[in-house]
């Protein structure tokens, strides 16, 4: 069962699963684009084939395209809880944070100094309270300060 958190390959190289999403009855996974060049390209996930389907142009997120018969768990995607506790979660490492601002397509995040996110962190899932609330976008090592995408983004996705 393929879920949020979970690994995917692309060209070899270990990536993060930040949700799995149902748009027009089919599961994508939404994955940091910056890892990516073109659509069309394939991921491997599961021992399954994964197609690149299409970027975000205002946001780093990438949307791949699940074969039908991949069994995937639907992300449960909450809102935001500011300067409450959360934390990013892989299946290489769970790091604590506190939202510290949001909005309906940013949220900003403070991490300990000491335990911040890795470039492989990429697009992990952003946890409060057990729902996804954001994917990681970015770090800012110098102040201890992340951004992530807002799980609003994703909620309110669809293919024209």
């Amino acid at each position: 069962m393929i879920k949020s958190g979970d690994s995917f390959f692309y060209k070899g190289t270990r990536y993060v699963i930040g949700a799995i999403l149902s748009i027009g009855g089919r599961h994508y996974i939404a994955a940091a684009s910056h890892i990516f060049h073109e659509t069309g390209n394939s991921v491997q996930v599961n021992g399954t084939d994964g197609i690149m389907k299409r970027f975000l142009d205002d946001f780093d997120i990438a949307l791949i395209e699940l074969t039908s018969d991949c069994m995937a768990q639907i992300t449960e995607l909450g809102s935001a809880a500011l300067m409450e506790d959360a934390v990013l979660m892989n299946e290489q490492r769970n790091i604590p944070c506190r939202v510290i601002q949001g909005g309906t397509s940013l949220i900003s995040l403070l991490f300990r100094c000491f335990d911040m996110p890795q470039p492989g962190d990429s697009g992990s899932p952003i946890v409060q309270k057990g729902k996804v609330i954001g994917l990681l976008s970015s770090i800012a090592l110098g102040n201890c300060t992340g951004t992530a995408v807002s799980s609003e983004v994703l909620r309110n996705l669809s293919f024209h």
